[in-house]
């Protein structure tokens, strides 16, 4: 979601350290660790109890309303839906749509433990809850039908909503006669920079050892010193884009640098729709695509992975595999987020806003301070706002208010400069 959009930040509940196995909990924050994360840890009990159990006193006590606004609840459990808009309901000025994802649906026989009608019930009181397939949704309808009213199923049947099949994307092109020739591609700038001459130094210090490959440079002119000297350098010997791709789906690997151009992971994607492994250098740009790739830092890890994928035919065509399949993963996964990022945007687009005459006081607040926080807003300088009154729609007339925007920003504390502290919500009116 990060990739599709940088406007929403998430406050991730997550089981405290001393109810889970440490290590399972450090891997799962290292994978949620974003710059617009922020994770709340609560005493969740194990499996299955944790299902339905979901202490909203402990939430009250952690969760910093007066420094922010929820606008929103994503939640992979519906069976807790209704204890979460009550806890809303009760104890805030907030009342924020819920939309989720079950895992459990995934399973081919559902083996509920008990909560069926929980979950039934938690859905009912989403927005929205996503399942992948057809099936899927209509195994949950059928064995709503056994239990609940036409009512209850007829709401199941709109809530329940299916992701788009996972697809093969057609810009994945690979050689249809499944062979490749023993040739390495360089299908980036060629120049006289320390990542290009880097790579001459490997390649030649790789043909003393063997000679039974060559080395393809694309962007390589016919009056390059490398072209003129070596009759094992292919360079620029293609017409069109067309004959490009066709020699490259020939090619053993192909191998990227560290990153000078954008335009290098592109070809590295390009090559691995035509179903050419790489090799690239070892940093996270090159990961955050295919984290299940080879990876080098020194010109000696280089030669040995060359090496690997000129004498192993087997492990080459097992790294292009999975370069395809991690293409395809990536591919339908923003697929699935486009989906979610656009449910997001039509609830809140359906929130109303409340004009009246203390919205037009809020407003005048926002517009005087030039810029102040949700906190400082709702504060007793300034509205001491009543904690039964819903906050929600004033929110919304702020946000759709002309020239006011909302600053979202991670504090930092100067004796800390490396911890990060809590977001905040500020509003900050610019003159147009």
């Amino acid at each position: 979601m990060n990739i599709k959009r940088s406007d929403i930040f998430w406050y991730i509940i997550l089981p405290s350290s001393d109810s889970r196995d440490f290590s399972e909990l450090e891997k799962l924050r290292k994978s949620l660790y974003f710059s617009n994360t922020y994770f709340i840890n609560l005493n969740i009990p194990d499996y299955p109890l944790n299902r339905i159990h979901f202490d909203v006193n402990e939430l009250k006590q952690k969760l910093k309303l007066d420094q922010y606004p929820i606008d929103l609840i994503f939640s992979h459990q519906p069976e807790i839906s209704r204890k979460l808009k009550l806890f809303f309901n009760i104890h805030t000025n907030l009342n924020p749509p819920l939309i989720g994802y079950l895992h459990l649906f995934e399973l081919p026989k559902i083996n509920w433990e008990g909560i069926f009608e929980y979950t039934i019930f938690g859905i009912t009181e989403m927005e929205s809850c996503f399942v992948n397939t057809a099936y899927q949704k209509q195994l949950v309808f059928e064995e709503a039908r056994k239990i609940f009213k036409s009512s209850i199923c007829g709401q199941l049947h709109e809530k329940l909503e299916m992701f788009p099949d996972t697809i093969i994307p057609k810009n994945i092109k690979t050689n249809k006669s499944g062979t490749y020739e023993k040739i390495i591609v360089w299908n980036h700038t060629v120049d006289e920079k320390k990542n290009f001459l880097d790579f001459e130094k490997t390649i030649l210090t790789l043909r003393k050892k063997r000679n039974d490959f060559k080395v393809w440079f694309p962007m390589m002119k016919d009056t390059h010193r490398l072209s003129k000297e070596y009759r094992w350098i292919i360079n620029n010997n293609y017409k069109s884009k067309k004959e490009y791709f066709k020699i490259l789906r020939k090619c053993c690997v192909g191998v990227s640098p560290k990153k000078t151009y954008g335009e290098w992971l592109d070809a590295t994607i390009e090559g691995n729709l035509c179903g050419i492994p790489y090799i690239v250098y070892d940093e996270s740009y090159y990961k955050e695509y295919n984290n299940a790739g080879d990876y080098f830092k020194t010109r000696k890890q280089l030669l040995l992975l060359l090496n690997t994928y000129l004498d192993n035919s087997n492990y080459r065509n097992e790294m292009a595999s999975k370069a395809i399949s991690n293409y395809i993963i990536k591919y339908n996964t923003m697929k699935k987020v486009e989906i979610v990022s656009r449910k997001i945007n039509s609830i809140q687009n359906k929130k109303k806003t409340i004009r009246s005459k203390l919205t037009n006081k809020i407003i005048s607040i926002i517009k005087n301070e030039s810029e102040i926080s949700h906190k400082e807003l709702l504060g007793k300088k300034f509205l001491d706002w009543d904690p039964n009154i819903k906050f929600d729609r004033y929110r919304k007339s702020i946000l759709k208010t002309k020239g006011i925007i909302e600053n979202d920003y991670l504090s930092k504390s100067k004796k800390h400069r490396n911890k990060r502290f809590n977001w905040k919500s500020i509003y900050r009116y610019e003159k147009t």
